[in-house]
């Protein structure tokens, strides 16, 4: 598979543009929810959406602190090297490399997805986050460890909000 595939997919789990989408959503929410946008089932909608944002928004939250936090506390540099330097890597940021945040994002939000959905015929969007995190170790950004820490800190994250939901949707439900 050529470099432009696993940029595209790399993308995916970019946590930027995943808090990107998460914020277009919650304008979507209240736009609903105050009838400024309406259509034929957008009450059903807005009751499913405020069920996926109360999920969504604490875990890429903290999925993203998670990772950022677990990085300055190891400090391990990546296996590329950052430009401007000879022989750097166009892909290569000039952070820490351990734990993955595409990976732990994408896996995050897959998780959150999976549990709101509750069947398991949709187990196969694991792959989503496998090929992100795959595609951080092409393209040498990242190690096997790196990705793997990413994706266990984002299951874990996602259910540890998923086992407090009921006491975060009474706080939020107040507030929304």
């Amino acid at each position: 598979m050529n470099e432009a595939f696993w940029v595209t997919v790399t993308n995916a789990g970019d946590p930027l543009m995943w808090t990107g989408i998460v914020l277009s959503l919650i304008i979507f929410y209240f736009g609903i929810r105050d009838g400024i946008i309406k259509f034929r089932g957008s009450e059903k909608l807005q009751k499913y959406l405020k069920m996926f944002l109360l999920i969504m928004i604490p875990v890429t939250l903290l999925t993203f602190f998670g990772s950022e936090a677990l990085k300055l506390v190891f400090q391990i540099p990546r296996p590329c090297i950052p430009c401007p330097a000879d022989g750097c890597s166009i892909y290569c940021p000039n952070t820490f490399s351990f734990p993955s945040n595409h990976a732990s994002t994408m896996t995050a939000i897959t998780t959150a997805i999976f549990l709101l959905m509750r069947k398991r015929r949709y187990l196969p969007i694991y792959v989503l986050p496998m090929l992100v995190a795959a595609s951080r170790v092409y393209l040498n950004v990242h190690t096997v460890q790196d990705v793997v820490a990413g994706f266990f800190l984002g299951i874990s994250i996602t259910l540890i909000v998923w086992n407090y939901r009921k006491k975060i949707f009474k706080w939020e439900e107040k507030r929304l």
